[in-house]
């Protein structure tokens, strides 16, 4: 049977090491758990470690965690139907757009409450954004309105447009939020200043104002969004597929009229994003797929037989298809040596030590 295999061990390595990144830029880290559907284990593990505020786009994974200890950031404007959940279930939000944040307004006035947002600056990926000529506008606006709470900004790169923030970018947005203080006479205190595509910049950038940054997609795959390769302090397969193989046969190529070994595997375009998984063995290939058929020539691998399990890495859609996909069984596991590591974890202002 196909299922999703999760060590919480490593994910906590991860998290531990990521944060150490960010401590030393003195940049908070908040997790982003959207990709993996807010499952509750995991959260549970990074709760572990002393993250308090999670954040996600969609409130039904908010909803299902339901969990009073948090604190969550909605990251994606909320729809009509969600401004009461918004405002009533999560800590803070990042808006983009006037008329939602009026609309928000009037539904903290008739709950008695306070919302506080970001708003989110279209800097350079175009995927959602209040225009920079129009930020001073927004904030003239929000600032007097009486239930709402600007904490500051928010910046996104590589969500839309395969445009990795630079640090010029960095230095501009520094001289853009100073500029916007001067023209507002209102003070930016929270600054969330990207994704994981800003952890490259870690190693040689100062982020000045920015003291905030948003890491979901290299916390759980372990990779830099910039280029897809392996950051080398993570571990690349803390989640990964598994699943079984039902039939191996002899095929014909009638294209190449050539002959290979077929194996197929239980799971198909339903389970996962069968163009975004690579198997760990690559003396192997995945050939194609159907609704629930998955395709591998073995070539050389003859070894295999039926009922032995392929292991598989995931790309972000594979992974973020595979953990919403409710047919998928979750198996829970902690790799041991792992888990001393996470045990004996100890930061320190200018290095990891692992405590004796």
């Amino acid at each position: 049977m196909a299922y999703v295999e999760i060590d919480l061990a490593k994910i906590k390595f991860n998290a531990l090491m990521l944060k150490q990144k960010l401590d030393q830029r003195n940049l908070e880290m908040m997790p982003v758990i959207k990709c993996v559907a807010g499952d509750k284990l995991i959260v549970e593990a990074l709760k572990s470690l002393g993250f308090d505020q999670m954040g996600d786009a969609r409130m039904v994974n908010i909803d299902q965690l339901n969990d009073e200890a948090l604190s969550y950031m909605l990251i994606r404007t909320p729809n009509r139907s969600e401004l009461e959940d918004c405002v009533n279930k999560t800590a803070i939000s990042i808006q983009t757009d006037i008329e939602t944040i009026r609309l928000l307004n009037e539904t903290a006035k008739a709950q008695g409450r306070k919302h506080k947002i970001l708003l989110m600056v279209d800097w350079k990926d175009s995927r959602e954004g209040v225009l920079t000529y129009d930020v001073v506008r927004y904030i003239n606006e929000i600032m007097y309105m009486p239930n709402i709470c600007l904490a500051g900004l928010a910046f996104n790169f590589m969500c839309f447009m395969d445009f990795p923030p630079t640090e010029e970018d960095i230095l501009r947005i520094n001289q853009f939020i100073q500029n916007v203080e001067k023209d507002t006479g209102y003070p930016l205190n929270m600054i969330s200043g990207g994704n994981s595509s800003a952890l490259p910049l870690l190693d040689y950038c100062t982020f000045g104002r920015i003291n905030h940054l948003r890491i979901g997609e290299s916390l759980f795959r372990g990779v830099s969004t910039v280029d897809q390769q392996p950051i080398h302090y993570l571990y690349q397969n803390a989640i990964t597929l598994k699943a079984e193989i039902i039939e191996i046969k002899p095929r014909i190529d009638v294209k190449r009229d050539t002959s290979y070994l077929q194996a197929i595997l239980d799971i198909g375009h339903i389970d996962t994003v069968v163009e975004d998984i690579m198997p760990l063995n690559n003396q192997i290939k995945v050939m194609g797929a159907t609704s629930d058929h998955l395709m591998i020539d073995l070539q050389n691998a003859d070894y295999y037989q039926t009922g032995d399990v392929i292991e598989f890495t995931l790309g972000y859609n594979a992974l973020a298809q595979s953990m919403y996909q409710k047919t998928l069984k979750h198996v829970y596991i902690k790799d041991a040596g792992v888990q001393v590591l996470v045990d004996h974890f100890k930061t320190h202002p200018d290095h990891v030590q692992i405590r004796p």
